[in-house]
């Protein structure tokens, strides 16, 4: 962050701070997205393959399962849906 965005970041209350800083890397229109469980991947993180859009935190605890772009997810059991 520079000068600038330091300055305009003080100004944000935490639950706007926290949308500006956790941006996901990419968004799709996957279920898992209005789902609790979704930790998805940050964005500039270079960790993660590129095909993963994050992890749910719900199944397989406390080994994450990682969720693909690619995957087709219709229905799931561990789904609790964002409100």
């Amino acid at each position: 962050m520079n000068k600038e965005e330091m300055i305009e970041a003080k100004k944000l209350n935490p639950v706007d701070f926290l949308a500006k800083v956790l941006e996901p890397e990419k968004h799709t229109d996957h279920i898992c997205w209005k789902c609790k469980g979704l930790k998805w991947v940050l964005k500039g993180s270079g960790f993660p393959p590129a095909d993963i859009i994050g992890w749910c935190k719900i199944i397989h605890w406390p080994h994450y399962w990682s969720i693909h772009e690619f995957d087709v997810v219709k229905k799931c059991y561990a789904f609790d849906a964002l409100k």
